[in-house]
């Protein structure tokens, strides 16, 4: 895809927001590997409100 000029980055987080909006966290965290806390916290920012995802995102910068 790269190759094509096509952004994967984007694209690979756009499908994990998706799998991780409609699979509980406790797969999502034996399925990649990640710590519960990490799925519970991706699922929060799955979410439908952005606010919560927004707010965070800012505050590390």
């Amino acid at each position: 895809m790269n190759q094509h000029g096509l952004p994967t980055l984007s694209a690979r987080n756009t499908a994990m927001i998706e799998v991780v909006a409609d699979i509980p966290p406790i797969v999502i965290s034996d399925l990649f590997g990640v710590s519960s806390s990490t799925a519970h916290k991706w699922a929060q920012f799955s979410q439908d409100s952005w606010a919560d995802y927004l707010a965070v995102h800012q505050s590390e910068e």
